[in-house]
């Protein structure tokens, strides 16, 4: 059991700014080298081959790259959806294309708003199952798959009301969803143990150029 940190938040805060401090540090030639490496262990994992669509986050500074994974999973044939911020909510946007991606919140890449998630959700009534990976980005992990995100929480509040809209709507969608939820980083973005809360939502899977941990 983890002890209890009395300024749990402003640990995480510390402890956030450190390990971007690390990331921002490697150089383009190593980075290029692990984001080969991270792409291969996505490419080649059975929930990636098994899944119809593809929820990515678009890689912005010295996140983990997804640039290429985007355009492989739209040469695979997925349905790739990005995320686009509107006041404190986050939704994800079909993309056809890495030139559908646009200079937006804080200057990160967002997509057009063409076919939300939920949108193309409710037009599927012809298929049975829907199998979606979700890539998702982060700050800090540990080996027990918690995650220290930026500190806005767009991923938890979406994820919450993303299971809300599967129970609500699973008649309408006449399909069955299911949903993986994988946390690319690097290595030095992983550590034995951060603080969490019983409520943070942990992916599950956290893939680094090490391998995939589950």
């Amino acid at each position: 059991m983890i002890r209890k940190v009395k300024n749990e938040k402003y640990e995480k805060k510390e402890i956030r700014k450190k390990i971007l401090k690390i990331r921002d540090e490697i150089s383009d030639e190593e980075r290029a080298q692990l984001n080969s490496k991270i792409e291969k262990c996505i490419l080649t994992h059975s929930v990636y081959e098994g899944a119809h669509v593809i929820l990515t986050y678009a890689s912005y500074r010295s996140e983990v790259d997804t640039a290429t994974l985007i355009g492989q999973a739209l040469a695979d044939g997925k349905y790739v959806f990005a995320p686009k911020v509107s006041s404190d909510e986050m939704e994800f946007w079909q993309i056809t294309a890495t030139e559908d991606l646009r200079e937006g919140y804080r200057g990160i890449p967002e997509p057009v708003e063409r076919v939300s998630f939920p949108e193309w959700l409710a037009d599927q009534s012809n298929i049975g199952e829907i199998h979606v990976m979700m890539w998702m980005p982060g700050a800090v992990f540990d080996k027990e798959r918690h995650r220290i995100g930026y500190g806005k929480g767009f991923y938890d509040r979406y994820l919450d009301r993303l299971t809300g809209l599967e129970k609500e709507n699973c008649c309408k969608w006449s399909v069955e969803l299911h949903l993986t939820t994988a946390a690319l980083a690097y290595s030095c973005q992983v550590l034995t143990l951060i603080p969490y809360e019983k409520h943070d939502i942990r992916p599950d899977m956290l893939i680094t150029e090490d391998g995939v941990l589950q």
